[in-house]
């Protein structure tokens, strides 16, 4: 028959502390190791007054921005217009100054029925009948 294995308790405690050392050495221990070396890179918790000084300095860019939007003549776009930083707002003005110019441009005021205004006109309405005639004349011969 098989032989029976026994163990004292004493074996027993000793075996499990073994155990529990070598997996404290080969598992936890480089997992405690990696998380402190992470922690350098966790974010810095803010305090109240920090948080209310950084809400006061984003309160004050927004106003920034908002002026800035309306001093350009452009203050519709300010609901659209989510800057960082003071040079990427001269940038953005900058841009839509241009592109609200090139609308004003192609939106602007060209008469269907003008006509550019020739010599022989320019004279007819002045009366110059010596005009009128050195015009034509010049058609011909020119």
């Amino acid at each position: 028959m098989a032989e029976e294995i026994s163990f004292t308790q004493e074996q027993l405690d000793e075996a499990i502390s073994n155990a529990k050392n070598e997996w404290i050495k080969n598992e936890l221990n480089p997992i405690i190791a990696e998380r402190d070396d992470l922690l350098q890179f966790k974010p810095k918790e803010l305090s109240d007054d920090e948080k209310a000084i950084q809400t006061k300095q984003k309160e004050l860019f927004d106003k920034e921005v908002t002026l800035t939007l309306k001093e350009n003549g452009l203050e519709q776009f300010a609901s659209i217009v989510k800057v960082g930083d003071t040079e990427e707002l001269k940038t953005v003005i900058n841009s839509l100054t241009g592109i609200v110019n090139q609308i004003k441009i192609d939106n602007g005021y060209v008469p269907n029925d003008h006509k550019q205004q020739n010599e022989y006109d320019t004279f007819a309405q002045k009366n110059d009948t010596k005009g009128m005639i050195a015009t034509k004349l010049s058609k011909l011969f020119g």
